[in-house]
């Protein structure tokens, strides 16, 4: 009698289809991490963006408080920051406004505080401003 023999093929399969199966996984776990990475940096950018910003107001209102105690010849200053290269500038001038019937108002002067620095469309100017009342000196 005769036997005959079915040659099954092997478990394990062929072993190249192995290692194509090993290379696509490894490519789109790093194009997963290349994405992932690109969009962290992008967060970490609007956050870097959003500390300045805030430290910026704080500084501003921080000089108009701090000037608009002061003398009128002494309000004006400028002073650059050197962590960060920007540079913050106080000035006054003044301020004309009539009461609505044609009469000037006396006194009232205009306390600017500028910041200034570079951002990547250039150089970038934030302002706050107070109107104060002081009589001429």
């Amino acid at each position: 009698m005769m036997r005959r023999t079915v040659q099954l093929p092997s478990p394990r399969g062929n072993p190249g289809y192995a290692l194509l199966d090993v290379v696509l996984a490894v490519a789109l776990f790093a194009i997963s991490i290349t994405g992932l990475l690109s969009v962290l940096s992008g967060i970490n950018d609007t956050s870097t963006g959003f500390a300045r910003d805030r430290y910026i107001q704080q500084r501003l209102e921080g000089l108009l408080a701090e000037k608009r105690r002061l003398d009128l010849g002494a309000m004006a200053s400028e002073t650059v920051d050197a962590p960060s290269s920007i540079t913050f500038r106080t000035y006054v001038e003044p301020f004309e406004i009539d009461n609505g019937e044609g009469e000037a108002l006396t006194g009232l002067h205009k306390l600017t505080a500028e910041a200034t620095f570079l951002d990547d469309g250039g150089e970038q100017i934030e302002r706050a401003e107070l109107i104060i009342h002081m009589a001429d000196s």
